[in-house]
């Protein structure tokens, strides 16, 4: 049986809505199947019958399920209340909907009539002005056709005047054209009177002319006659004074022939004379080797033997040898034989006075070996039994020192002072003694100051006030103000009529260590944060430490300040100041520094002198090893002449020094020897350099009594400057050459071989100091063109720089290190130019 849904009755007006007429249409699922089931039974036909009974009830059964299937339900009324809720939600979400579009609608209709306002304003705004333009346009017409109106009146008034002037000068025309249409006719009569006046002057002018030319005609014969008469005087004057000239030429050459003549004996008998002047070159050293050579020499000269261009060249610890050439004596100028002419002559005199070298060198134990070379005789001589720690004592003592007292002048004769040198060479003592006398100087109350670029420990007890090189130049800028201001009080005392302050109770030592940090970062700054610190700090963005530096040294000598600044380079050139101006500092040049300021302030035989003094002690200290040696210095007062002089203990003034004491670094004995050892190496090396140079000097003053020549002075001194250019004078021939230079007709060098002999170095400085010309010496010594593609050449170019670099010659054109191949080895220059 069908159930049907219950209807529940309500009151909601939309029921409709929510009840709904429904049908049921489907049929039933179960009841089609039976029914189906049941027509399979339509194919059995069984003989029983209660099978038959029983199949036509299941058809039966299955033709009621067919029908029952096909039963269709009454149309009934179903209520949904979840239809119902969401038909009502609708109904209220589209009255919400259309009540939000209703007051959106509003919304933009007001916005509308806003912007619909603010248009009309801006409307009524436009046209009030547009009203204002016209009324001034408006008015501007006006004026212009009141204005139009007004020039209208003048022009027709101007026009009006210029008519009638045209008219009053129209007239005034036709006038002056009457008055000139007469004066026409008057000039044309005037013209026609002066034609015939012309014509009549014509005639007489041709009469006139004919006469002039006939007066001409004969004054000229009458002139012709009178200069050949003139000429004919001449030549016969002519020829007597020519005949009394050729007469007075010929007494004059025969007495220029007589005068040539006796001219030509007095050179031949000078030169005869210039022959017994000739000295030997002695070598210009100080080493027991040097002077041992030198003694040789003066042997060789008694015997007849004039030694030139000598090299001598340590050959183990108990030989050197002796290399030289002669000079070569012109054949027939020999006096009696008195001099080897020759290389083989003199070879032969040396075999037969070996004895007598022997004797000649102390502790010669063996005779000496004689080797002829290429234009050139080697000795190599015996000196085993040569005491040289004996040596080197008499050496040492022979060094002369000034007086103990020299130190507290130098100091009390500077008011600022310069110390100069390398690390470990004893600047700190030299500090503390220089600071104790300045303390003494300025009466022992004086305040001392100090700045360290690099923070050394040795000053660490000085307590210093500037640390590092930013706070140094600050403090060089603060000691240059205080200067200034010690300045600005004087001139107040001076205005004032008032004695000038002394500052005594005031008085100020500054001493900066490792000056040259500062100057390289401040006086010429490169980095960028060095010029943003300077420009933040109101520094001078160049030469800062110049300026001050300047400033203390200029004028606070007599204001109670005095500086002491230690570095490394203490030259001009590094300070960026003037030579001048740098001699108001005293420098104090220790250690390996010596050799510079004897190169900056010396020259000639001081420079000679000195250098010589230098080597000394350092051969001194190495073979004596005795530290009382070790530490001296070149002192160089202003305008005076430096000197060498060993520096004060360490205790020598320290009674006067109120200030804490420096202590030095001590070096132990490891680094001591390794620092020895670099320094024996060096003087090794400056002795074979100066080995090899050149033994003349150019303009060199050997002075009377031959200091700093090389020369024994027990022995006569080179000859003198006016002998040695007579000398050469007479010694050149048609060649050009002089008989003393050897390398003149030696063959040439090979380039490309490796290694710089000393005969090579020889050679090459005698050639230059006579050419003083780079190409021509090339090509004399290595027979080299110049060229620069040439592998010959550029090895030879190669190899004379270097010989005038190490021996401390000028280069022509570029310095040392601006070439790039300076800087290349040998063969690393060949390889590349080969490839």
């Amino acid at each position: 049986m069908t159930s049907y849904p219950r209807i529940i009755p309500t009151d909601n007006p939309f029921r409709p809505l929510a009840a709904r007429p429904t049908r049921e249409t489907k049929p039933r699922l179960w009841l089609l199947v039976l029914a189906t089931c049941t027509t399979l039974t339509f194919g059995v036909r069984p003989q029983q019958p209660l099978l038959a009974t029983l199949m036509w009830a299941i058809r039966l059964g299955g033709a009621v399920c067919a029908i029952a299937a096909l039963y269709r339900d009454p149309e009934v009324e179903i209520y949904d209340p979840i239809a119902e809720a969401t038909a009502l939600h609708q109904l209220q979400m589209t009255r919400l909907e259309a009540a939000h579009q209703a007051t959106l609608q509003q919304k933009q209709w007001e916005i509308q009539q806003y912007y619909d306002a603010q248009a009309t304003q801006q409307i009524q705004i436009t046209i009030d002005h547009s009203a204002k333009l016209l009324q001034q346009k408006e008015f501007e017409l006006l004026q212009l056709r009141q204005t139009l109106a007004n020039q209208q009146v003048e022009f027709e008034t101007e026009k009006q005047r210029l008519t009638q002037s045209w008219q009053s000068q129209w007239e005034r025309l036709e006038v002056q054209t009457a008055e000139l249409e007469a004066a026409k006719n008057q000039l044309k009569a005037e013209r026609d009177a002066i034609h015939a006046w012309a014509e009549e002057k014509s005639v007489e002018l041709d009469a006139a002319e004919r006469e002039a030319r006939s007066q001409l005609s004969a004054r000229a014969a009458k002139l012709e006659q009178d200069l050949d008469h003139q000429r004919q005087l001449l030549i016969e004057e002519f020829e007597k004074q020519h005949n009394a000239l050729v007469e007075m030429c010929q007494k004059e050459i025969e007495n220029y022939r007589r005068l040539i003549s006796d001219q030509e004996a007095t050179i031949e008998s000078q030169r005869l004379y210039l022959y017994n002047l000739q000295q030997p070159q002695y070598v210009e050293g100080t080493t027991t080797e040097e002077l041992l050579a030198d003694r040789v020499i003066a042997y060789l000269y008694e015997q007849g033997i004039i030694v030139r261009s000598p090299l001598v060249t340590p050959y183990g610890k108990a030989k050197f040898r002796l290399s030289f050439g002669i000079l070569a004596i012109a054949p027939g100028k020999n006096d009696k034989g008195k001099y080897a002419e020759t290389l083989i002559d003199a070879f032969k005199r040396l075999e037969r006075v070996k004895e007598g070298i022997r004797g000649v060198v102390p502790g010669c134990r063996t005779m000496p070996e004689l080797e002829l070379l290429h234009r050139q005789i080697r000795l190599t001589i015996d000196t085993s039994g040569v005491d040289w720690e004996a040596e080197a004592r008499r050496a040492a003592e022979a060094i002369p020192e000034p007086p103990p007292e020299h130190f507290d002048l130098f100091v009390e004769s500077c008011y600022h002072i310069g110390l100069f040198g390398p690390t470990r060479m004893g600047k700190t003592v030299c500090i503390n003694n220089i600071l104790a006398v300045m303390q003494r100087r300025l009466g022992g109350n004086a305040e001392l100051i100090v700045g360290d670029a690099k923070l050394s420990t040795a000053l660490k007890v000085l307590k210093p006030r500037y640390l590092g090189a930013k706070e140094c130049l600050k403090g060089l800028r603060e000691a240059a103000d205080e200067v200034q201001r010690r300045i600005d009080l004087r001139e107040a005392d001076y205005r004032s009529d008032r004695p000038l302050r002394e500052f005594t109770h005031d008085q100020r030592i500054y001493f900066f260590d490792e000056i040259n940090e500062v100057i390289s970062r401040f006086n010429q700054p490169v980095d960028p944060d060095d010029i943003e610190w300077l420009k933040d700090h109101d520094f001078p963005p160049k030469f800062a430490v110049s300026t001050y530096l300047l400033r203390l040294w200029r004028m606070g000598a007599e204001l109670g300040v005095l500086t002491l600044i230690a570095g490394q380079n203490l030259m001009a050139n590094q300070l960026k100041i003037n030579v001048v101006d740098l001699e108001n500092l005293g420098l104090l040049f220790m250690g390996g520094a010596i050799s510079i300021g004897i190169n900056y302030r010396c020259k000639g035989t001081e420079k000679s002198d000195l250098e010589a003094q230098y080597r000394l002690r350092r051969e001194r200290y190495f073979k004596t090893k005795d530290k009382q040696y070790k530490y001296y210095g070149l002192f160089a007062l202003p305008n005076e002449q430096p000197y060498l002089a060993q520096m004060p203990a360490p205790d020598a003034y320290l009674s006067n020094f109120t200030i804490p004491l420096l202590q030095g670094a001590e070096m132990d004995e490891e680094e001591d020897s390794e620092f020895l050892q670099d320094e024996l190496d060096q003087t090794q090396l400056d002795e074979v350099d100066r080995s090899v140079q050149d033994t003349e000097t150019p303009g060199a003053d050997p002075g009377a009594d031959g200091a700093g020549s090389g020369a024994a002075p027990d022995r006569t001194g080179p000859a003198p400057e006016v002998v040695r250019r007579l000398e050469d004078l007479l010694h050149q021939d048609f060649t050009g050459n002089h008989p003393t230079d050897y390398s003149s007709s030696a063959a040439p060098e090979n380039p490309l071989a490796p290694g710089i002999s000393p005969a090579l170095v020889q050679r090459v400085l005698t050639q230059y100091d006579q050419l003083q010309n780079q190409s021509k010496t090339i090509e004399k010594i290595w027979g080299t063109p110049r060229s620069g593609t040439s592998i010959k050449y550029l090895a030879a170019k190669w190899k004379f720089r270097k010989i005038l670099y190490e021996n401390g010659r000028k280069l022509p054109g570029k310095a040392w290190g601006e070439d790039p191949n300076d800087w290349k080895s040998f063969d690393e220059l060949i390889g590349d130019e080969h490839s």
